[in-house]
This record gives C-alpha cells, structure tokens and sequence, in this order.
C-alpha cells in the first residue's frame, strides 16, 4: 500500500498561501492508448497577486496587475507546459475563464501514448512552477497493453526515502504544545475556503475489472480535496492533524471521516476497459 503518510503531507504542502484556488486535472483515454489531458484553474484576486509576488522575489521580473479574465490565461506558458508532461503532448486549445470571482483557465492537451505521459501526482504544479518554486517531481506513471480488452496500468511514485523520513520523526523531540487549536481551524477556514483539488482518469469505453479506491462509471478519482467539506469535521481533522505517529492504517481510517479527501490507497491501479 502506497503510504498514507505522504498523501497527507502533499495536502499540507499545498496550503502555503491564502486565498482561493481550484485546480482540475482530467485524463481521458483511449481504447488505442491516446487521449487528451484537460485542466481547469481558477484563483482569486487574493492568490494570483501572492502567486506574483513570490515569482518576483524568484528573480522574476514586475507583473503589471490585470483584473479581467485574461489575468492568469497565458498561451506561451501553456504551451511550454506540454513539453513537461512528456514526449508528443500537444497543446491543442485554451480559453480563459472567470466564474465565481475567481480568474484562470480551461486548456486541453492530446497525446498519442499514455506510456510516454509524465503526470505530476501534485495537480497544482505548473501554478508552483510559473510562481518561480519549482516542483516537486512526484511523477505518475503509465502502462498501457491494447486488445480486445484494453488494459491501463497507473503507478503512483514511491517515497525512496520513506525509512529516512520515519527515522528524523522518531529523532525529533515531540513537542507536547503542539497542535491544532479553535482559533486554529478558523483561520484555515477564511484562509482556504472554496480550495478543491481533484485529478481523474477517463477511459472511452465500459471498465470491465479494476482496483481502483474510487470508481464512478468510466471514472477514477486518483485524488480528490474539497477543502470545505474536510473542515465540516473539525474533530477529526485536528486530531490527524495531531497524529504524527500514526500508522498507515490509522491514517487511512482517519482519512475516511472526511466526505471531502479522496485518494487512492494502491500502490498501482489496474483497469481493464472496453
């Protein structure tokens, strides 16, 4: 099993900044292997002025500040966006977007090999990238075998690192002040209210077999986050929060309080389709 630890850490890394952001990530596959990669970014005011702010204090050069649709839709960016995502992605269309005061994008890639897909497991990448951050390189990667019956296989990255991650826990000194408190929750709550963060999986055509977590029709949810839905249990959620020492399968019973977190507890999915 993929170790819930480091999911867990991926959500918290994402809440770095305030201000409202959502990020939609859609891969649709094919029955020859093909398909497209369609994503949808929205930001408030808030988060796009910080979003610039830092990618000035990373050497960039001073963003003169817009306030329509056209604030985050950059076609160049976009387009240098399809090279990272590996060999013969194209990009194929955008249009910016602005709905629910929020400002961003709708794009569309194609591909013509799911193998030669390189998909970062974190949805919000290129928005960290763009900011000067750089990336976490947490790669998902595919294999695909065609026939009568289609077969694609997702692998999740694996923590190479996990034993020295376990061993500085068990060297750090715990702090027993340490946790979640009331005034807590409620900064979070203005802070990251509206965040939702989800990236599918498509394929054309009727799933036969799969074990994949999450399963809706022709759909697998890989990761799901709806920020708001998570705090509607604010008991739960500050005792994981408070759970550093927590096994894999406590995380996992953790995680299942909250109607808002989706991810995929496999090591690799499998998902025979035709």
């Amino acid at each position: 099993m993929k170790n819930i630890k480091f999911v867990v850490i991926g959500l918290i890394a994402l809440l770095f900044l305030s201000g409202c952001f959502q990020v939609e990530r859609i891969i649709k596959v094919n029955k020859d292997g093909s398909g497209t990669i369609e994503e949808t970014v929205l930001m408030s005011q808030e988060f796009i002025d910080q979003m610039k702010q830092m990618a000035m204090s990373f050497g960039g050069s001073k963003i003169e500040g817009k306030r329509d649709e056209s604030e985050y839709h950059d076609i160049d960016d976009l387009k240098r966006n399809a090279s990272k995502m590996g060999e013969g992605v194209k990009y194929v269309s955008s249009k910016p977007m602005e709905r629910d005061n929020k400002l961003g994008y709708y794009v569309i890639y194609s591909f013509n090999d799911i193998t030669k897909i390189k998909i970062n497991e974190n949805p919000a990448d290129n928005m960290l990238s763009n900011s000067g951050m750089g990336e976490d390189n947490q790669e998902i990667h595919f294999a695909f075998k065609k026939g009568s019956t289609s077969e694609l296989i997702i692998s999740f990255p694996y923590e190479e690192d996990e034993e020295d991650y376990e061993e500085m826990q068990y060297e750090e000194e715990p702090d027993e002040n340490e946790s979640i408190s009331d005034q807590d929750i409620e900064m979070m709550k203005a802070m990251y209210a509206g965040m939702k963060i989800s990236v599918k999986v498509v394929v054309n055509g009727k799933i036969i077999k799969t074990n994949a977590t999450h399963k809706k029709g022709n759909t697998i949810i890989l990761s799901e986050i709806d920020f708001d839905e998570i705090m509607k249990n604010e008991k739960a959620f500050k005792a994981l929060a408070g759970s550093k020492e927590a096994s894999d399968e406590e995380m996992k019973k953790s995680m299942g309080q909250f109607s808002g977190f989706k991810a995929d507890m496999n090591d690799e999915i499998v998902i025979k389709f035709k």
